[in-house]
């Protein structure tokens, strides 16, 4: 993209990239854009979809040679604000439109991006004004259909955008809506848009200093957040877990104040070895309930307390902390040798009939290869399909015998 600066417009070309080219200039104290496409003309356009105001994108001198085309001078607060990448060209000629609209905006920004994108060409300044004197937990609630309360106005007005896409205002309504996020934010000074995001889809990272942390970096969209979390929720949970295991008080907020991925996994092998040193075989062996799986060749459960804890020594991880899982039957622990001389540890779970796995993990919780992994699987499937069999068989019998 190449932006000209003319005297009484600008001039956006796409070329040779896109046959595109966009006229920006003012009318009526109203930006306009006539977008010219191959040999058509989209004349007086109110928003070309670029943000014009946006420095990142249309660089410092664009901006201020629009703002001259506006008859103002470059407004350093206003441009700073303006970093919305959707209808921005539309927010700005609200602003101008309405004088309670530009006091809204000092004051909670995003309320106003919300005003402009419901209300999106369809209003006229007359609606911004009258939009922009409610109440403003009146006006929040009246936007997304949410309960009307002071502390999701002070939340929004703390809440950081990433750049203002369509999508962002979705996640925050939905943030918006959520009682516990809300409760959970209630104390933050600034909130970022990508911790709501998160904290939405792992809740038990929300309003954890570890979420703030993992989010400080800049990225450009919101999903881009989303890569590596479901393992490191996984972590974070077992090593609360262990935490309590091993006596740790506030073992979770120790967890959730780690500032960083790496802190999290040391924090987790720290308190693994701890548990590993101080597990103990107990003098009367406790047995656990055997599932309805045939055993394999390399594939055998784990029996009982004193088994768990051998395996957890020899595999040098925190499966020993299971136990009180495997005494209730809430999982069921296998180990596993391969031919190859393999190790794994395999937990399972009994759901709606099903056994399921919740993890496989080699030595010191090392991730498997894909054949071990097929191999595990392999072998689930196949019980998993005998034992739905027999139980069609037996509620066969059993109609019969009731007829």
């Amino acid at each position: 993209m190449k932006v000209y600066l003319l005297k009484e417009k600008l001039l956006i070309s796409f070329t040779p990239v896109l046959n595109v080219a966009i006229k920006v200039y003012v009318d009526n104290g109203l930006i306009l854009s006539d977008i010219y496409h191959e040999g058509n003309i989209q004349p007086r356009e109110m928003d070309c979809g670029i943000p014009l105001f946006n420095v990142g994108v249309m660089g410092r001198d664009a901006v201020n040679h629009l703002m001259y085309l506006l008859g103002r001078q470059p407004d350093d607060e206003l441009i700073s604000q303006l970093r919305y990448l959707d209808a921005q060209v539309e927010l700005f000629n609200s602003l101008l439109s309405s004088r309670t609209l530009i006091e809204l905006f000092s004051d909670c920004p995003n309320l106003v991006w919300m005003i402009v994108l419901h209300n999106y060409f369809s209003q006229g300044a007359h609606v911004y004004e009258y939009l922009s004197r409610m109440k403003r937990r009146h006006l929040i609630s009246w936007l997304n259909d949410i309960p009307s309360t002071e502390n999701r106005v002070r939340i929004l007005k703390k809440t950081t955008l990433l750049s203002g896409r369509r999508e962002e205002l979705r996640w925050l309504a939905r943030s918006l809506c959520n009682d516990e996020i809300m409760d959970a934010y209630k104390h933050h000074d600034v909130i970022s848009l990508q911790e709501l995001y998160l904290s939405l889809r792992y809740r038990i990272l929300a309003g954890s200093q570890l979420l703030k942390s993992l989010t400080l970096q800049s990225k450009p969209y919101l999903r881009d957040y989303k890569p590596g979390m479901s393992s490191l929720v996984h972590i974070v949970k077992d090593s609360i877990r262990i935490g309590e295991n091993i006596g740790i008080k506030k073992a979770t907020s120790i967890v959730l104040n780690c500032r960083s991925r790496e802190e999290v996994r040391a924090l987790h092998d720290e308190w693994s070895n701890r548990l590993l040193e101080t597990t103990k075989y107990i003098q009367q062996d406790i047995f656990f309930e055997e599932p309805s799986l045939m055993p394999a060749t390399g594939i055998k459960f784990i029996a009982s307390v004193n088994a768990l804890i051998t395996e957890g020594r020899e595999m040098k991880h925190c499966v020993a902390s299971y136990k009180s899982r495997a005494l209730s039957g809430d999982a069921y622990i296998y180990s596993v040798c391969t031919s190859r001389g393999v190790r794994a540890t395999v937990e399972l779970v009994l759901s709606n009939g099903t056994y399921i796995p919740v993890q496989m993990k080699g030595k010191e919780n090392s991730t498997l290869d894909d054949l071990t992994i097929n191999s595990i699987t392999g072998w689930l499937e196949k019980e998993n399909k005998r034992l739905i069999a027999a139980l069609e068989h037996l509620s066969q019998s059993v109609e019969i015998q009731s007829a």
